[in-house]
């Protein structure tokens, strides 16, 4: 059994065979009424997901991230769930550094590859959980991490701690059911808790400035996932103005919940552009 669970793992990805690695577990956010105590509570990491196929580590959407080759030494063929994270406020550095078709050693140096989760693994999370501790900490390396999780009482207390990783600069808060297996894609066992929700969009086009900001870009015309579009002007930098992210780009914005009728973002804002995921061809 031992055998053919190391086989199954170091063929993830591999062929786009194995089903919990080619639908990574992704999140959907938190709202009042669901029951806390069921869930353990975790960081929201502001760095690059990256899962471990057995052999080499790959972008959520498949795409191979090129670690250098003492990063990844002595993994064994198990697949893991991760992020690699820089620490709070370094989500450029981490973007940079996966980036780099030739990876730069100084730039893989500062970087942690926090494990969340052990997809191939048949269990409930409350029982991942323990089996992911024992296995990150066999892999003795510094920089490969179990995320820390933890449980919390109820919805005053998990708002309380958010408040709190927020001022000391995360990114938010996740929640992962503890009697849920893993499944890929998008479910109620995984959640990200925020102040503020966050979505991604393909830059469109360019929209010209006017007054003040006349001769540069007054907004991006952005496509959503659905193909409705929507303008993001606010939150744009003047050098972002004057060299846009080209059509094709993947940015990611912030917005505070959606219109009840057209249900589009409210107060959506340009966040940043997400350098390590692939451009859409067709728009650039």
């Amino acid at each position: 059994m031992i055998i053919l669970l190391a086989l199954c793992g170091a063929v993830l990805f591999a062929g786009a065979t194995a089903h919990a690695a080619d639908t990574p577990a992704l999140a959907q956010h938190y709202r009042q009424g669901v029951h806390v105590p069921a869930y353990w509570v975790s960081e929201k990491y502001d760095g690059v997901r990256a899962l471990w196929d057995g052999r080499q580590l790959r972008t959520r959407q498949g795409l191979v991230i090129r670690a250098p080759a003492w990063f990844t030494a002595g993994w064994p063929a198990t697949p893991m769930d991760g992020e690699l994270w820089a620490g709070r406020g370094q989500f450029a550095a981490v973007q940079s550094a996966v980036a780099q078709d030739d990876p730069a050693a100084a730039q893989w140096r500062a970087l942690r590859y926090m494990v969340f989760d052990l997809p191939a693994h048949g269990g409930t999370f409350d029982e991942r959980l323990p089996a992911l501790q024992a296995h990150v900490t066999a892999l003795g390396q510094s920089w490969a991490q179990a995320v820390p999780q933890w449980r919390v009482a109820s919805h005053e207390s998990l708002m309380a701690q958010l408040r709190t990783y927020e001022r000391g600069g995360a990114e938010g808060l996740m929640l992962r059911r503890g009697e849920s297996l893993h499944q890929g894609g998008r479910s109620g066992d995984l959640l990200k808790v925020k102040s503020w929700d966050d979505a991604e969009a393909v830059v469109v086009a360019h929209l010209p400035g006017q007054g003040k900001y006349a001769g540069l870009t007054g907004a991006l015309l952005v496509e959503l996932p659905d193909g409705r579009r929507l303008r993001l002007g606010s939150g744009l930098s003047d050098a972002l103005r004057r060299a846009p992210p080209p059509p094709g780009s993947r940015v990611t914005y912030r917005y505070n919940g959606v219109h009840s009728a057209s249900g589009l973002p409210r107060f959506a804002r340009f966040w940043r552009v997400r350098a390590d995921e692939p451009p859409v061809e067709d728009l650039r």
